[in-house]
This record gives structure tokens, sequence and C-alpha cells, in this order.
């Protein structure tokens, strides 16, 4: 649905993944399947601030992980280690990524 029609990219280079945070990990590691399935074979993560467990397992999976805000206990939500912080539905991650598209990244407001 986001992609488009545009063709899957080349998965035979480096590819890093960028998430706004990881709290259990599950949808990251559905994303690293569905990655590795087509092909991708060194997939590095970026992400601002994670649970320390969450990183630990995801470890196993991928080649390298860039967290500068590693957290630790019992509750952890990503919401908490930003001092703004709004969901997108899918239809406003439709029309950014239409934007950026187009060639009008310069002025955006989300």
């Amino acid at each position: 649905m986001f992609r488009g029609d545009r063709p899957l990219p080349d998965f035979n280079r480096p590819i890093i993944l960028v998430d706004d945070g990881l709290a259990s990990g599950f949808t990251l590691r559905a994303a690293i399947r569905a990655l590795r399935r087509n092909g991708a074979a060194n997939l590095i993560l970026a992400v601002p601030t994670a649970h320390s467990e969450s990183v630990q397992m995801i470890l196993e999976e991928i080649e390298a992980v860039y967290c500068p805000n590693l957290r630790s206990g019992l509750s952890f939500a990503v919401a908490d280690a930003y001092e703004e912080w709004s969901d997108l539905d899918e239809q406003e991650v439709i029309r950014i990524l239409q934007k950026f598209a187009s060639g009008n990244s310069r002025s955006h407001s989300y």
C-alpha cells in the first residue's frame, strides 16, 4: 500500500532500517523476516530509543544496531522518550510519502 506501484528496491546492499523506537520488537521482527525473504543480507537498525531486552533479541537477527537511548525496566513506551508524540494514521503516511515523491519535501508540515 505505501510503496504504490513502485517495484521493490535492490536488496543486495546494506539496508538501514529506521524506527521511531523499539518496545517489544515484534513489528520490527516481521519487517526483518520480510526483508530477508526478499534477499536482504546486511541489515542495520537505527533507532533513537529502545528497551534493552528488545535490542538483545533483535541483535540475533541483524548485523548492527545504533541506539543512543537504551532503557530498561518493567514498563517501556516509545512515546515516553519524546517531548512531543502523535500517532499517524495510514492516510497521513500516504500523504507524506506522496509529498516527498513529488519533490515538495522542503516545506513540510506534519
